[in-house]
């Protein structure tokens, strides 16, 4: 079922605060969703979490702008390069949070130490270079480094998480940082555990259902609007 695009456009917007809210994203990074006939929706050149309904633009299958006033992201080659090799992507968030760029720095990928990193469990390949991505060269790179996979870190310079859904979009966005968090966290520890293919393949069948998303969105857009 298409989403009607007012409704698309204020979920945008939202995960955008509640992103902002969590500190994963600054005054950089990028949101955004694909419509019909190949158009995409995105976040504009100014922080994401300062976006409004009305600095939406909409954008054509190579970054074109078709509508709206603000200005195109610098990477906007990224997400259309993704959308062209996935058709099973309907959305994408890439951002710069600390705790991707130190896990990317040591050559490892996300680790499943806690449930809130089994959405990648197939793993994390890690792009390896720190160049902004500022044409489809490059963006088809960071693309066929993503894979079939869920989330792609970037050396130096952060994350880049797909999903079939905002609500999986947002939550994709925070359990990637939490994930990288706990691994940080546990490094000095000793050995770590982590979980067996067969335990994440389990809990991934329960991931996948809406309304585990919609909850866990529910909560954080609470968190902003009370």
């Amino acid at each position: 079922m298409i989403e009607p695009l007012d409704a698309l456009k204020d979920k945008v917007v939202m995960v955008a605060k509640v992103l902002q809210h969590q500190g994963l994203i600054d005054g950089y990074g990028h949101i955004t969703a694909r419509l019909p006939d190949n158009k995409i929706l995105s976040t504009p050149h100014m922080p994401p979490g300062k976006v409004a309904v009305r600095d939406l633009i909409i954008l054509d299958a190579d970054g074109n702008k078709l509508d709206g006033f603000g200005v195109p992201n610098g990477e906007t080659a990224m997400h259309t390069s993704i959308y062209k090799a996935r058709a099973d992507v309907q959305c994408i968030l890439h951002y710069h949070a600390d705790e991707l760029v130190a896990v990317a720095a040591t050559g490892q990928q996300i680790k499943v130490i806690g449930n809130c990193g089994v959405a990648f469990y197939r793993g994390t390949p890690i792009y390896d270079s720190p160049v902004l991505i500022r044409n489809a060269g490059l963006g088809d790179k960071v693309a066929q480094t993503l894979g079939n996979k869920v989330a792609v870190l970037l050396r130096g310079h952060g994350g880049t998480v797909v999903a079939t859904s905002l609500d999986q979009l947002l939550r994709h966005g925070i359990d990637l940082v939490r994930s990288a968090r706990l691994q940080i966290i546990a490094a000095p520890l000793g050995q770590v555990k982590t979980h067996s293919l067969q335990e994440c393949e389990e809990m991934a069948r329960n991931e996948r259902r809406a309304d585990v998303h919609r909850r866990f969105l529910d909560y954080y857009i609470s968190e902003v609007v009370d």
